[in-house]
């Protein structure tokens, strides 16, 4: 199941196309949306997280793909770098994948709460 069309994903899971068009592109990393209006795509991660985020939108966290700068003084956080956020930031990373992730292009998740935003790395495939 490689791509999957997103007005499909808004019938499976019935919710209007407009409202699924809006949560997928605040959820969704920028590269998990291909085409536009009604032929518009979704990989298959991507199509993971929208049908989570349809039954409970609100804690769904936004999706980032960013490329791994280096390792923090602290080993269990990376540096990443996103063009959307525009600065270098730490993402918590599992103690698995300490140390493995420094080059690739990886995709994390924004944690909201009244202390401030903090970032953490996420599986493919999740």
């Amino acid at each position: 199941m490689p791509k999957k069309k997103l007005i499909h994903i808004a019938a499976e899971q019935e919710v209007e196309f407009d409202k699924a068009m809006e949560i997928a592109q605040d959820k969704l990393a920028e590269g998990s949306l291909t085409g536009t209006g009604r032929n518009t795509w979704v990989t298959e991660e991507g199509t993971a997280i929208l049908e989570e985020s349809f039954m409970i939108e609100e804690i769904i966290p936004k999706h980032y793909l960013g490329d791994v700068l280096g390792e923090c003084p602290n080993p269990r956080y990376n540096y990443v770098f996103n063009k959307e956020i525009g600065k270098k930031i730490p993402m918590l990373v599992p103690r698995k994948w300490q140390g493995k992730l420094v080059g690739k292009i990886i995709t994390f998740e924004a944690i909201s709460d009244d202390t401030g935003t903090s970032y953490r790395y996420v599986r493919k495939g999740q």
